[in-house]
């Protein structure tokens, strides 16, 4: 493949959610995401209100952690759980948008010396030193990133001994995929799907203990039908913000990604791991 050929694909990967980010802030995205969630904290992915406090349970669990958010998107959540615990937030994302977004939700959540933000690519190194914090999240963007033994090593680098990994995955498989389905599954963004046993392994390679591993499954066929449904209802409002093909590939992608977890043949899972004590 020509270098033009890969950063034209790389281009369209990343489309779907530098459009997402500039209608982020509408009432409408906003409305959508109170129905869907139950309430609005900027989520893209995922995670719901009861995964958000178990979240909270676990920095909270490190008093006064450095926590670093990989691939932060708008970093709703991860700034409401700096909020909740008193943690000092970084977070990253290769999406210039997202972090602009991130940075004035921090200022309105009174927040701006707490929380900082940076574009970075978060497939490779990232710029900060070695231990330099206690929890390092990354939730629904571990699909994005290819090389998961040099994200994982990176990661175990950055956290000090006994630093706490949060990690979630929304594309593990475990039951029989269409090309079709799998198409419409990796059609807004670069997904990268792994079989079940896979994270677990790449994790203990890089050095980590796997202190759990959570089956989520459930919340995303919840939540995406959830999503579906909010975005239907409002089809006229979205039509004027999306263009009818764009509307009509989302719905598609929401209610393929619930039947897919539905039935179990695309599972997410919530990774709690650990870096040993020296």
């Amino acid at each position: 493949m020509t270098v033009e050929k890969q950063q034209a694909r790389q281009t369209r990967n990343y489309e779907f959610y530098s459009a997402q980010y500039s209608r982020f802030s509408s009432i409408l995205a906003s409305d959508i995401r109170r129905e869907a969630y139950g309430e609005d904290l900027g989520q893209q992915g995922w995670r719901t209100l009861g995964e958000q406090q178990e979240i909270i349970r676990l920095v909270n669990e490190r008093p006064q952690a450095r926590l670093l958010d990989v691939a932060c998107g708008s970093a709703g959540p991860s700034i409401a759980i700096a909020a909740a615990t008193g943690c000092r937030l970084t977070g990253v994302d290769i999406e210039e948008a997202a972090i602009e977004q991130a940075k004035m939700i921090a200022a309105g959540a009174h927040l701006p010396d707490q929380a900082t933000f940076a574009v970075a690519d978060c497939s490779q190194p990232l710029p900060f030193g070695a231990g330099e914090f206690d929890v390092i999240s990354c939730i629904d963007a571990i699909i994005h990133l290819t090389d998961r033994r040099t994200v994982f090593a990176d990661w175990f680098r950055l956290l000090t001994p006994g630093g706490r990994l949060i990690l979630t995955d929304a594309c593990v498989l475990t039951g029989d995929i269409s090309k079709e389905e799998l198409d419409i599954r990796a059609s807004q963004g670069k997904f990268h799907l792994v079989p079940a046993g896979f994270n677990e392994g790449m994790l203990e390679g890089a050095g980590f203990e796997l202190r759990s591993c959570k089956d989520t499954t459930d919340a995303v066929a919840s939540l995406a039908m959830r999503l579906c449904r909010a975005r239907q209802s409002r089809r006229e409002a979205l039509l004027k913000e999306e263009d009818a093909g764009w509307f009509e590939n989302r719905q598609t992608f929401l209610s393929t990604t619930a039947e897919l977890a539905a039935t179990a043949r695309l599972s997410r899972f919530l990774y709690v791991a650990e870096k040993p004590q020296l």
